[in-house]
């Protein structure tokens, strides 16, 4: 098996930018947030970055690593528990590179009257922001189950606007990956 991955690896790699292995992390409690992490990794190696795709739990050593992106669901106003350990044990690594950060909740931040309060969440992103100083955070919407939500929940998301389903932003999520592809591309020359 070893043998196997090795050409896998080296094909990867191959034509890419020297330092620009990026690790795409996440945390998702329903897959929407895998998703999203999903898509931005395939982005990121359509444009020749190796890329690592991991759930913050399996990530063991930020060091080999010229960039990371990293991402959670947000449920209750914070991210998962996983993402927050992930965020305080590697705070100082992090603080080391370009970093980005996402998260998926109800609305995205694109949202007209409701996004741009959404950039609130979660609880403590502005002292994450201060000590590792992201390139950007972005919100993203996410997929809305009904089962997921108690009645009064649904009642107060349709009030404000808000639809059941897959509201993932695709095209949007494809422009950030676009833009974090040229980033490290820049950063790599």
């Amino acid at each position: 098996m070893v043998g196997l991955d090795q050409p896998a690896a080296a094909a990867a790699t191959a034509g890419a930018p020297r330092g620009s292995r990026v690790l795409v992390a996440y945390a998702s409690r329903y897959g929407s947030t895998r998703g999203v992490g999903e898509r931005i990794a395939s982005r990121l190696r359509e444009h020749g970055s190796p890329v690592e795709l991991l759930e913050v739990e399996a990530v063991e050593d930020l060091s080999a690593f010229d960039g990371v992106v990293f991402g959670s669901p947000v449920f209750n106003q914070r991210w998962l528990p996983a993402v927050e350990e992930f965020a305080r044990c590697n705070r100082a690594a992090l603080a080391e590179r370009p970093v980005w950060l996402f998260s998926v909740g109800t609305f995205g931040d694109r949202k007209r009257l409701i996004g741009p309060l959404m950039k609130r969440e979660p609880k403590g992103i502005g002292a994450l922001q201060n000590a590792i100083r992201p390139r950007e955070y972005r919100v993203f919407a996410g997929v809305i189950d009904r089962h997921q939500w108690p009645f009064l929940s649904r009642l107060f998301f349709y009030a404000l606007g808000g639809r059941l389903g897959d509201n993932r932003d695709w095209p949007a999520i494809d422009a950030w990956a676009e833009e974090i592809a040229q980033a490290l591309a820049q950063r790599a020359t």
